[in-house]
């Protein structure tokens, strides 16, 4: 870890009643992070949450990876393709978390709005198709100013707040989190409002590149100079089994390969 943010959530009960583990929407806990510090439970899967100014809503809750206490906010489909300003960051909640024939989105923003609160994010490619389940790379995002999060118009991560949390050396050759994948912004921004922005540089003209409703779409694919390996493990690939594929050698750093679907978790 380069240094990360851990969360610290409040031990929260809704109402003052109920028991807070996320079993039911009278028991719901605050956040993913809360019903994990409350019961210390290891087990994922649906839990109820409720914001202090929301209402209770069912959330997919990864309680292992990184300590746990990680939600899911959005999750791909190959051929997804939400109209521009319903997928990304400030998008509103799309879909169910039972239907893994469409991509998925929590809607965090309108939490936030109610106030829930986040430190970090998870992205990596999905396992399979129809699980919740990472597959074998993903990387931890930390979030420093909530507001600028939501409303900035600009890059705000440095390279320094992206960390790698699981890898595979023998199919992306680099241990390192894929330069591509180094910055995120533009929120608010029409060009790149249907994404969850993620590239190394650049003003919103490039918008697009990132995790889309259909897989995580990034640049310099296929390119086995040095720039081939700083696309990251997505490139080529969109199968539902999640199998891998492996192109060049670990030798020249130019590995990739992986299907592109993707999810993110936040916490």
């Amino acid at each position: 870890m380069s240094g990360i943010q851990q969360a610290v959530s409040q031990d929260y009960i809704p109402g003052g009643a109920g028991t807070g583990d996320g079993s039911s929407a009278a028991n719901a806990g605050a956040s993913g992070l809360a019903i994990k510090q409350r019961t210390g439970t290891t087990t994922n899967g649906i839990y109820w949450i409720k914001p202090p100014n929301g209402i209770a809503v069912q959330v997919y809750c990864d309680m292992n990876t990184q300590g746990g206490g990680w939600m899911l906010q959005a999750r791909t489909y190959p051929g997804s393709a939400p109209t521009m300003g319903t997928w990304g960051w400030r998008g509103p909640a799309l879909n169910s978390l039972s239907n893994f024939g469409v991509c998925y989105q929590l809607g965090i923003y309108g939490m936030w709005l109610n106030g829930l609160t986040f430190y970090s994010y998870l992205f990596g490619n999905q396992l399979a198709n129809n699980t919740y389940d990472w597959g074998p790379f993903i990387y931890q995002v930390g979030v420093e100013n909530m507001d600028a999060f939501f409303n900035n118009n600009g890059l705000i991560l440095s390279p320094n707040r992206v960390d790698t949390i699981k890898y595979d050396i023998n199919i992306y050759g680099n241990a390192d989190p894929p330069w591509m994948q180094h910055y995120f912004g533009f929120a608010i921004d029409s060009l790149a409002s249907n994404t969850y922005f993620m590239r190394d540089c650049c003003t919103p003209s490039v918008g697009g590149y990132g995790v889309n409703p259909d897989g995580l779409l990034t640049t310099y694919c296929n390119n086995l100079s040095t720039a081939g390996w700083i696309a990251g493990p997505w490139c080529g690939g969109s199968s539902l089994s999640g199998n891998l594929w492996v192109q060049g050698g670990s030798s020249s750093g130019s590995n990739m390969g992986g299907t592109n679907q993707a999810m993110i978790m936040v916490r």
